[in-house]
C-alpha cells in the first residue's frame, strides 16, 4: 500500500462561534485524488484553507511525512502542500510572468531546476494554448485563471495539491482535460489529490475515494 503523505488527526475549524467540523481524521497516500464533498457552509473550503496553513485549526494536528510545520518551516510546507482556490488570486502583470513567477520560486529556495518549456506545455494541454504569454492574468475568465494557478501550483511539484471545486467554471472538454494533466501528475510523482466538489457523479468518476465531510469529523457542526 502506498505510504500516507499527509495525515491528519482531531481538526477541528471554527468560524466565529460557529463550529464547521470537529475530531476530523484523514489520511491522503501517494498517488490518489480524493473528493471531500459536503452541504454549503461545512467547512471544505475551511478544510482546505487550514492544510494548506492559510489559517490556523482550532485544534487538531497536520503532519506531512513524519514533520509538521513547525519542524518543516512554513515555506517548505507551503511549497509542499498547493492550494489552488476557486477564484485564484494573479500574482504578475502576464501569463508568461504567472509562469516564471513558479520558476523563479523553485530558484529562490535551491530546488532543482525546470524545463522552462514546461509551463507553457502544461497551459497547451489544459486548452489555454490560444492564450498569449503576454496576456494580462486579470482579464481570463475564472476557469482560465483556475488552470492557469494550477500550471503554477504544478510547477512547484508538490506533494499535496488542494482543488478547491476545480472543473465548476469549465467546459466538459476543459473539464476532462484537468482530470488528465492531474491525474498524470499525481501518478508520475506519487503525489496526492485532495479536492471539493459538489458533484459527487463526476467525482467518482475519476476520483479514487469520495468521502462526506461529516463522516470525517465528529458531530461537531452546529
Amino acid at each position: 500500500m502506498p505510504a500516507v503523505i499527509l495525515s491528519v488527526r482531531d481538526l477541528a475549524a471554527r468560524a466565529g462561534d460557529r463550529v464547521l467540523f470537529l475530531g476530523l481524521d484523514l489520511d491522503l497516500r501517494g498517488g490518489e485524488v480524493v473528493a471531500v464533498r459536503g452541504p454549503s457552509g461545512s467547512g471544505k473550503t475551511t478544510l482546505l484553507r487550514t492544510l494548506s496553513l492559510l489559517q490556523d485549526p482550532a485544534a487538531g494536528t497536520i503532519t506531512l511525512g513524519d514533520g509538521d510545520a513547525a519542524t518543516l518551516g512554513w515555506s517548505a510546507w507551503r511549497r509542499r502542500v498547493c492550494l489552488v482556490p476557486q477564484l485564484p488570486v494573479m500574482l504578475t502583470g502576464s501569463v508568461a510572468d504567472e509562469v516564471r513567477h513558479a520558476l523563479g520560486y523553485r530558484a529562490s529556495r535551491d530546488l532543482p531546476s525546470r524545463d522552462p518549456g514546461r509551463g507553457r506545455r502544461l497551459l497547451d494541454e489544459l486548452r489555454l494554448a490560444d492564450i498569449a504569454d503576454d496576456h494580462p492574468p486579470d482579464e481570463l475568465s475564472v476557469g482560465q485563471r483556475q488552470r492557469l494557478a494550477l500550471v503554477r501550483a504544478l510547477l512547484l511539484d508538490p506533494d499535496v495539491l488542494l482543488l478547491d471545486e476545480p472543473t465548476s467554471a469549465l467546459d466538459p472538454d476543459a473539464a476532462e482535460a484537468l482530470r488528465e494533466v492531474v491525474r498524470r501528475e499525481v501518478s508520475s510523482r506519487a503525489a496526492a489529490v485532495l479536492l471539493v466538489t459538489h458533484d459527487s457523479g463526476r467525482a467518482m468518476r475519476w476520483c479514487d475515494r469520495v468521502v462526506d465531510l461529516a463522516d470525517l469529523a465528529g458531530a461537531g457542526r452546529s
